[in-house]
């Protein structure tokens, strides 16, 4: 039910599907399930890393309302996502807003997600 990483692409491709779930399961191995919607590059990229040999036991389920915590927790981008002129732009910008939603999200300020607190890490940096 956690948000764990968000990556910005001018293509949402296999390719780009691809890197980005290999770049997760490097990050924080491999999970019981995958949540996400029914996009095809998704579906094709799942593939390609199983016959890698990664997320063998990894159940991925598409049921559009399972995604929708997930869809809810970044529907502000979405909404400004037009806006942008630019990739760079819209990436220095998403990731300001994206800290401080960070910070106001229950899990990440009352505890630690896989080690790491942003919440905590602002603060030590604020304090110093």
């Amino acid at each position: 039910g956690l948000t764990l990483d968000i990556w910005l692409r001018k293509k949402r491709d296999t390719q780009a599907a691809y890197a980005f779930l290999k770049r997760l399961h490097k990050q924080f191995g491999q999970p019981k399930v995958i949540v996400t919607d029914k996009a095809p590059s998704i579906g094709s990229a799942l593939k390609k890393l199983k016959k890698e040999g990664y997320y063998q036991n990894t159940e991925h389920r598409t049921v559009k309302y399972l995604n929708n915590l997930i869809e809810q927790d970044h529907r502000t981008i979405k909404r400004r996502s037009r806006l942008y002129k630019s990739l760079r732009s819209a990436s220095a910008t998403i990731k300001g807003m994206e800290t401080i939603h960070a910070l106001n999200k229950k899990h990440r300020r009352d505890g630690h997600l896989f080690g790491f607190s942003v919440f905590n890490e602002i603060r030590n940096m604020l304090a110093a």
